[in-house]
């Protein structure tokens, strides 16, 4: 099946659903910003506690003001500490927050893409899923609380810095004013480097993950050393793409640390001439040690929330990005595509497209044209050229796609309905084994099956002998590290896990893709076993498997035609 790749988002819908994103995580934010702030205020009281001290040093004012000043230091950095702690935990449980929320928008549009006409590859999926899901929800653990905490904690640090000595409270408002520039700038800097480190993640991914799947035929072809060169360039890509993000952020924060490194070297140097002598404001309180060195310790307090905000400018951009990709695969999925509730029926199911049409999106002409009913109780063959659309018809019968005209319908004695997700059982061409007990592989789709309607299904599936020859029998751990089985024995491991969800409708996409011909004969006997009285469509190239068929249909430019009579026996 072709993919192509999501277009992205445009900036305005980005970053409406972005702050859309900020609304599961508001609460702990809001908690997060306000022990943010009691932060700020213990250690405002921390410093005052060491300066009241160190005076009291100075000038040998008597040990209980030593002790009272270090009782007052420690006790508010305890508190300080227990606030930032609280505010960490508080800030990952929105993040928490946040993550979940995107990643169940991303797992209903990906799993399944209902309604989508554009596929979105494995490894943009798991990139979204993860990373860019983390890029979201990282950015808003560290601007929602700031952008609640910084305000107060700003005008606590101005307003004692304003009452001990106002001459340094100016100086830091006139640096203020430099600062929204610097936070453009950080922006400006940061956007074009976010866009280009995403697109190298994304292509390096997907040489990855194609490469990893066609190893054996790169192999084959004698490939693999110029595969491996077209790695190395998407590497270095990505390499050169995320040196230039860092660069620009080394930049745009060296810009703001010559602001704030000025501000308080201008604060020291006045404080420090003036407890000298030299310098002495009209109007102005007094120094003494005690306000000199508070002033001095709270004016980088001040800065601390701009710096974040800086840092915050950068992880904004990763964000928007983030968003726009993410946005890209969630919009695709049409809100109208509502699905029924997942009801297994108890009966062979009849199914009929009545003028369904679908074609991708960008495509000259319909993938699917076709009108056509599909008898209870029945196997139907669908043939034709790979890349023909059998396995896009596959999944319009399911319902894993909506058609872009016409309508499918499950038919029983009970009525016609549209296709139930996950009501159907689905055997494709490759078998995925997780690492696991082949008991729990069996069961993958019914973690509530007992140990009886275990047997029956590798009894229906033909695979008695092969459990009977594995170290464990059904015990037998698969996969990575574990036993393995051939093709035709996973193909089987799949029958029996579609047997055993008790579907009666079963939708088999080249289940003998692969297999050699004894292999081949053994998988359509366990076929006939696990379906008997269901109704069977399959899309294949096999001869044997067609002829097993009571009706075959030729998929040819869209349009499926009667190869032979669907209800002939």
């Amino acid at each position: 099946m072709t993919t192509s790749e999501p277009v992205p988002a445009d900036a305005p819908r980005a970053e409406a659903w972005l702050t859309a994103m900020a609304v599961p995580g508001r609460r702990w934010f809001s908690l997060s910003g306000a022990f943010l702030t009691l932060e700020t205020v213990f250690t405002i009281a921390r410093w005052g506690a060491l300066a009241w001290l160190a005076q009291g040093l100075l000038e040998h004012r008597g040990t209980s003001r030593e002790t009272v000043g270090l009782a007052v230091f420690v006790i508010a950095g305890v508190l300080a500490l227990t606030a930032e702690w609280f505010a960490g935990r508080l800030r990952e449980r929105g993040a928490r927050a946040v993550a979940d929320r995107a990643r169940q928008q991303l797992a209903g549009a990906l799993l399944p893409p209902a309604g989508r006409t554009s596929d979105t590859g494995p490894a943009e999926a798991a990139l979204a899923m993860v990373d860019l899901v983390d890029d979201v929800a990282d950015y808003h653990a560290q601007v929602a609380p700031l952008g609640r905490s910084a305000p107060l904690s700003m005008v606590a640090v101005l307003a004692v810095t304003a009452v001990l000595h106002w001459p340094a409270a100016i100086v830091l408002l006139l640096t203020t004013a430099l600062m929204p520039l610097n936070l453009r700038l950080a922006g400006l800097f940061a956007q074009h480097g976010a866009d280009q480190q995403l697109a190298a993640t994304q292509q390096l991914n997907a040489i990855v993950l194609d490469s990893f799947r066609g190893m054996r035929t790169l192999r084959e072809l004698g490939a693999v050393g110029r595969r491996g060169r077209t790695l190395t360039a998407a590497a270095e890509r990505l390499n050169k793409a995320t040196m230039s993000v860092l660069r620009r952020s080394f930049l745009s924060g060296m810009i703001m640390d010559v602001v704030i490194t000025f501000s308080i070297a201008v604060n020291a140097t006045y404080i420090g001439l003036s407890l000298l002598g030299y310098v002495q404001v009209p109007q102005a309180p007094k120094l003494t040690l005690f306000t000199g060195l508070l002033v001095l310790l709270v004016c980088p307090m001040y800065f601390t929330p701009m710096r974040t905000r800086a840092s915050a400018f950068h992880q904004r951009e990763r964000a928007e990005t983030a968003a726009g990709a993410i946005l890209a695969i969630v919009e695709d999925t049409p809100a109208e595509a509502a699905r029924p509730a997942l009801t297994l029926p108890t009966e062979p199911v009849g199914v009929s497209l009545d003028s369904v049409r679908f074609r991708y999106n960008g495509a000259d002409q319909d993938t699917i044209s076709a009108d056509v009913e599909f008898a209870p109780g029945t196997w139907t063959a669908v043939t034709g050229a790979s890349g023909a659309g059998k396995s896009t018809l596959l999944s319009l019968i399911a319902g894993l796609r909506l058609p872009s005209a016409g309508q499918v319908r499950w038919e029983t004695s009970s009525g016609r309905q549209a296709p139930a997700l996950g009501a159907c059982a689905w055997v494709g061409q490759q078998t995925v084994l997780l690492d696991a007990t082949v008991r729990d592989n069996i069961r993958l789709g019914r973690p509530d099956a007992t140990e009886q309607q275990i047997r029956q299904a590798v009894e229906a599936a033909g695979l008695r002998a092969v459990i009977e020859g594995l170290p464990e029998g059904l015990n037998t751990r698969l996969g990575e590290g574990g036993w393995g089985v051939s093709t035709g024995e996973a193909r089987r491991i799949a029958i029996a896990r579609a047997f055993l969800r008790g579907a009666r409708l079963w939708l088999l996409d080249e289940p003998t893709a692969h297999l050699d011909s004894d292999s081949e004969r053994e998988v359509v006997e366990a076929l006939r076993r696990a379906t008997d009285g269901c109704t069977v469509i399959i899309a294949t190239h096999s001869f044997p498997l067609a002829a097993a068929a009571h009706g075959v249909l030729a998929l040819e430019d869209g349009h499926l035609r009667d190869a032979r009579p669907v209800n002939a026996q």
